[in-house]
């Protein structure tokens, strides 16, 4: 019976992973680097594994923890009850999943503003919660144990949890460079890039998202209405790849040297990004806030 692991903190560091693993932290270093584990950085640029990380890595590699006390685990079936939706198993990301399987908003609402009174980026914790949470309805629902409208009723709640954290931010400066960004055309995925707009605004950006299905050449045209210091693409899926290519592309000559284009998002795989011209991608959240950031200084 296959198996994955659970915990009672959310991020790892290679060497307890290597001491799990009872391999060198040397190794380790190098599957994130080369993008084997799954891995973010933290602010000061040192690498950490997630839970989920970890597990994508098990799974893919049918690798097994030879000391999983070395990270304070515990294994869980995969067969997990029937009813119980899947994810993060800290406690907080499962009471939110159940208050967002339930409707109920207000709870969901308490429990992303604790984390941010714990001293959480709001976008952060934003994304640690709501992410989990989208996705283990999703499994859910393609399991038959949700009904549809629990699911779409759930990705509303969150648009209006993301709405209420953005409007608690202070109003950016009359200086702030302006960023605007979306998820392209056939991305169903209105999130992803509501948690971009959100991220840049607590970096002090003027940050609007255009939502998603949006097409290549009304991206163009707003670009030159707004006249942005920075654009963003969240890029969740791509259903004709080659045409993405081809509208990416013109964007990216369609817009001035000064401006710049962040990409992000899981359809933009090792194999597509070489043939699209950007000024970075971000393959975190975290990594598009610290990247943001400085082209803000510079």
């Amino acid at each position: 019976m296959p198996v994955e692991v659970s915990v009672s903190r959310s991020q790892f560091s290679p060497k307890q992973v290597a001491t799990a693993l009872a391999v060198s932290e040397s190794s380790v270093k190098r599957w994130c680097d080369q993008g084997v584990i799954p891995t973010v950085r933290t602010v000061g640029g040192h690498r950490r594994i997630t839970v989920d990380g970890l597990n994508e890595f098990l799974a893919s590699t049918s690798r097994k923890l030879v000391n999983s006390d070395a990270l304070g685990m515990v294994k869980q079936r995969a067969d997990r009850k029937a009813g119980e939706i899947p994810g993060g198993q800290l406690p907080d990301q499962r009471a939110f999943r159940v208050a967002l399987a339930n409707g109920d908003q207000e709870t969901c609402s308490q429990l992303l503003q604790a984390r941010v009174e714990q001293g959480w980026m709001r976008s952060e914790a934003a994304e640690d919660l709501i992410a989990d949470a989208l996705r283990g309805l999703g499994e859910a629902w393609n399991c038959g144990e949700l009904e549809v409208y629990q699911e779409r009723r759930g990705c509303e709640i969150c648009m209006r949890l993301l709405e209420h954290q953005s409007q608690m931010l202070p109003a950016p400066r009359d200086d702030a460079p302006v960023a605007i960004g979306c998820a392209p055309e056939t991305d169903p995925y209105q999130i992803p890039t509501k948690l971009a707009e959100l991220a840049l605004k607590e970096v002090g950006y003027r940050a609007v998202s255009l939502g998603n299905n949006l097409p290549i050449t009304s991206l163009i045209q707003a670009a030159a209405d707004y006249q942005p210091r920075l654009v963003w693409l969240s890029v969740t899926t791509v259903s004709d790849v080659n045409r993405f290519i081809l509208d990416e592309n013109r964007l990216a000559e369609s817009l001035s040297s000064d401006v710049l284009l962040l990409v992000g998002g899981q359809a933009l795989t090792d194999e597509l990004r070489p043939k699209l011209r950007y000024t970075a991608h971000c393959d975190t959240l975290r990594h598009l806030i610290e990247l943001a950031g400085v082209f803000r200084k510079s």
